[in-house]
């Protein structure tokens, strides 16, 4: 590829001298962009520029985490060199590896067409094959501990997926990993990590034959078939001239190995990412792969984005003050050309509920003085914190929404619908066997565990779907009545052609009685679960085809309405990783809360510099004198440098005077044993 170019580009002009120096480079280069620096412009210009400097936007590979960054992409590069000219692809690690398994399914042993299921569809599959193997008598339908077995062995899989093992190597891997942490004197969870290896087996036997890969598939089996066959990764690594890679802090082996196999050859990498912002080490994201990038890559270049174009001088000194206590951080230091504005208030309420009253009188007042609902945030570190801050809001009217709290697309009413929908697409095949399961008896048709029992008998007896075996199966009179009755609905529907998706999902529900049910139900409910379900047809009038939606939907990573204005935003801190907010309140920073007594304690203060960073202009944190004891503040609260923090809230009459000028001075190969120890530790 070229690294300059014949005539400036005018997109070029409007970045910073780093901003622009990271979009012209080629070859292996990590831009280690700090929070609010710009890193999406930066991205987006690196792209653009690859498509000006002549490279074919189809041979363009550009990767992030959420729909949501995808789509800023996508926009970003259309307003800059027009429609037509985006990369063809652009989209979530998920998502990209989901379109290459549509190309070539057969490389996770697939057929075409087959179903993505969604986490909580894996685990109601995984609870089946559990039981069938007696792994634990005490698995029941509703029964949930503080240490589910399911969800605990859902996770065990999860790291083998993450970690590109597969079935089967999965039982000599294990007795490796636990050798490996033997002789390191190193924990690791060895009875459950071999119980795992069975139910690994069963469990993707069972995807097998249903035709349906779960999240883990999606990068598992293209990653691995790239590793073990050269011709596949040829064939794939040749499509692209490029890859670019959105938080890269953030990737896990499987994502790492993924991307490093597609540039294998040309070493056209382009990694941004912020090693002060690496956050997820407990859903599997290892910062190693960031910090070792010039190792890999001896020619690669490293640019630093410092100028924060975000926050104030007084939040970002108060957040580099708290990060530099982490002596392995690659080092950079933030800077603004803002005013010095507000330091960080620091409150101390006697309890919870004088913090959360505290905060919502606030939020009431900086309401009245012209701040809307929608530049004010709560962000906490745990989620019990969320009661309070919600009872508080409620009592005073004050419009709020819990973002993240429960996904669109998870909750019941919209999985449901899907799941008639997905029965509808593939009627006789055994993949629609799981979206039968949930909703054949929604509403009651007399289907319980008896009739299901013999429904699964039948179909295994004649090789069909549990729809079809509805047809054969010996069932007493009234429920093959209306199982009868259901198959005629799904048939009608799924051959009914000329009806957009929006109005088949419509007549399933109707024809179903599903509906129905929803409106004769008293609940409280009853009025939110009809207006998800309107919400879907409208979101569903955006799609050509039933498949199309299915996919969105098991991959969407935000779910509608979450960014919508005019209300409070009340999420966890991992939650507004990549938000910004013109006042912040960051409640529940005592000792023992934060950081807790469990989980990494650099990777708390990161969460902690996360914490401070999402502020724009204001910046408010709080501890209680006794929450479920006698509490101390936070540890991080004494990080924040005297000169940028002040005891209690500011009041206009009474503000503290600016502190100076305002700114900051200051080709993969398998994993060892050694090296998956400490990721599937114990």
């Amino acid at each position: 590829m070229q690294t300059g170019l014949a005539t400036p580009l005018p997109f070029l002009a409007d970045l910073t001298v780093a901003q622009r120096d990271a979009a012209c480079q080629d070859g292996p280069v990590l831009v280690l962009a700090g929070a609010g620096t710009g890193k999406t412009k930066t991205l987006t210009a690196a792209i653009a520029r690859r498509i000006a400097s002549g490279v074919t936007p189809s041979r363009i590979l550009a990767v992030t985490f959420t729909n949501k960054a995808a789509r800023g992409m996508t926009e970003r590069i259309a307003a800059v060199l027009g429609e037509g000219a985006q990369p063809g692809w652009v989209g979530t690690f998920h998502g990209l590896g989901a379109r290459q398994l549509r190309i070539e399914p057969e490389a996770a042993h697939l057929r075409p067409g087959f179903d993505i299921m969604d986490a909580d569809d894996s685990r109601r599959l995984l609870k089946r094959v559990m039981k069938s193997m007696q792994i634990d008598a005490a698995i029941d339908e509703g029964i949930a501990t503080s240490r589910d077995p399911v969800k605990l062995m859902a996770k065990r899989i999860e790291t083998f997926k993450d970690n590109l093992i597969a079935p089967e190597d999965a039982a000599l891997r294990v007795e490796g990993l636990i050798g490996a942490a033997t002789r390191e004197r190193r924990p690791i969870d060895a009875a459950g990590f071999r119980a795992a290896v069975p139910v690994y087996i069963e469990y993707q036997r069972r995807l097998r034959e249903a035709n349906a890969a779960d999240f883990g598939d999606l990068l598992l089996w293209p990653a691995r078939t790239m590793q073990i066959d050269e011709a596949y990764r040829l064939r794939w690594a040749g499509r692209f001239d490029c890859v670019l890679a959105d938080e890269y802090q953030d990737v896990c082996y499987v994502q790492y190995a993924w991307l490093r196999l597609l540039s294998a050859d040309h070493h056209q990498i382009f990694a941004v990412g912020d090693d002060d912002q690496a956050i997820y080490s407990w859903r599997g994201s290892d910062l190693v792969y960031l910090r070792r990038f010039l190792k890999e890559y001896p020619d690669g270049k490293l640019i630093r984005l410092e100028e924060n174009f975000r926050s104030t001088a007084h939040i970002l000194d108060a957040a580099n003050g708290v990060i530099a206590h982490d002596a392995e951080r690659m080092g950079k230091t933030l800077f603004t050309r803002k005013p010095a504005g507000d330091p960080i208030e620091i409150l101390r309420f006697a309890d919870a509920g004088a913090e959360a009253n505290g905060i919502a009188d606030e939020i009431q007042r900086r309401h009245g003085e012209g701040i809307g609902w929608d530049d004010m945030a709560i962000l906490y570190r745990s989620n019990f914190l969320s009661r309070g801050f919600e009872e508080a809001m409620m009592r005073r009217r004050i419009p709020y929404v819990l973002v993240g709290d429960v996904g669109f697309y998870q909750r019941a009413e919209v999985k449901d619908a899907l799941a008639f929908l997905r029965i509808a697409t593939t009627p006789d095949d055994v993949q629609s066997d799981e979206a039968f399961r949930r909703v054949i008896n929604t509403p009651p048709r007399g289907f319980g565990p008896k009739a299901l029992d013999e429904l699964e008998a039948e179909a295994a007896f004649r090789q069909s779907s549990m729809l079809r075996a509805i047809e054969t199966a010996d069932l007493p009179a009234r429920c093959r009545g209306a199982g009868l009755k259901f198959v005629d609905l799904i048939r009608h529907v799924g051959q009914d052609t000329r009806s957009s998706v929006a109005d088949q999902i419509s007549a399933l529900l109707d024809g179903s009685g599903y509906r129905a049910m929803l409106r004769a139900s008293r609940a409280e409910t009853t009025e939110d679960r009809l207006e998800n379900l309107q919400e879907l047809l409208e979101i569903a009038g955006g799609f050509h085809t039933a498949r199309e939606l299915l996919d969105h939907a098991a991959l969407a990573t935000s779910g509608p309405g979450e960014d919508r204005g005019e209300r409070v935003k009340m999420m966890t801190l991992h939650k507004a990783k990549g938000l910004e907010f013109p006042h912040v309140f960051l409640p529940g920073w005592e000792a023992g809360a934060f950081p807790p007594p469990y989980g990494d304690v650099a990777e708390e203060r990161r969460l902690a510099y996360v914490a401070l960073t999402r502020g724009m202009r204001r910046v408010t944190v709080s501890h209680c004198e006794y929450r479920r004891g006698y509490e101390a503040p936070s540890l991080y609260v004494d990080d924040i440098p005297h000169g940028h923090k002040v005891s209690g809230w500011l009041r206009a009459n009474a503000r503290v005077k600016s502190m100076g000028s305002g700114q900051a001075k200051t080709i993969v190969s398998w994993p060892t044993d050694a090296e998956l120890v400490g990721r599937m530790g114990g």
